[in-house]
């Protein structure tokens, strides 16, 4: 007998893929200002899509001395008096999804849960690891990244490479958890990669039964 999809495994399949489908980046100009964006890769949502943002935390090296943000029509900015790499985390964007559909009568039983977690870096000075999931350049301004969860490898893992003309690049990391973006043009380079990782824990107040781990790292080549 096959499998017929009904409507809520179907909604749950559009949402999960919507979902992966967005990341946070971030954006340096030369006036130290750092705008932080919600989207596709080179694709930002605008107004009320972007007003969850509001909790996101942009700092140098600890949370707790993050730096108010404005948000803006397609955007949000801060001011940053420092020119080494800038970071992003927010955990509340979302509420946490139902990863399973639970047949009616089994109503006793409560869907596993999962809630995203988003991490995003602008620069690549810093080879130490800052956040959970981080794309770390193996030497100041390398084009060589490893990408970390918890200071540990994730190899051979999907990555994407958004290039300045806009064109999304599909790549992978190795056996080191390595991956290096040639830039071929002058311009912003956005990598980015998802990490779901199971187990039980606390994501912005809500206890879930896995984390979706979203992170991205942008650099200007010339």
């Amino acid at each position: 007998m096959k499998n017929i999809a009904t409507p809520l495994t179907l909604f749950l399949l559009l949402s999960a893929s919507n979902l992966q489908a967005h990341e946070i980046w971030l954006e340096k100009d030369d006036n130290m200002q750092v705008k932080l964006f919600l989207g596709e890769p080179g694709e930002p949502e605008s107004g009320d899509k972007i007003a969850g943002l509001k909790n996101t935390k942009i700092y140098i090296n600890e949370k707790e001395a993050s730096f108010p943000i404005t948000q803006h029509a397609t955007h949000w900015s801060a001011n940053v008096a420092d020119t080494g790499d800038i970071l992003a985390t927010v955990d509340d964007l979302w509420q946490p999804w139902d990863l399973e559909e639970v047949p009616v009568w089994q109503f006793w039983k409560s869907p596993k849960q999962q809630a995203a977690k988003l991490f995003a870096k602008a620069g690549r000075n810093s080879t130490q690891s800052k956040v959970e999931f981080e794309f770390v350049p193996i030497k100041p301004q390398s084009n060589t990244f490893t990408l970390t969860y918890k200071n540990s490898p994730v190899v051979e893992h999907d990555v994407t490479v958004l290039t300045p003309t806009k064109t999304k690049i599909k790549m992978t990391t190795d056996k080191n958890g390595q991956v290096t973006v040639e830039p071929e043009q002058a311009g912003l380079y956005v990598v980015s990669s998802d990490y779901p990782v199971n187990g039980e824990t606390v994501i912005a107040g809500n206890k879930v039964d896995s984390t979706y781990n979203i992170t991205s790292v942008t650099f200007q080549a010339n």
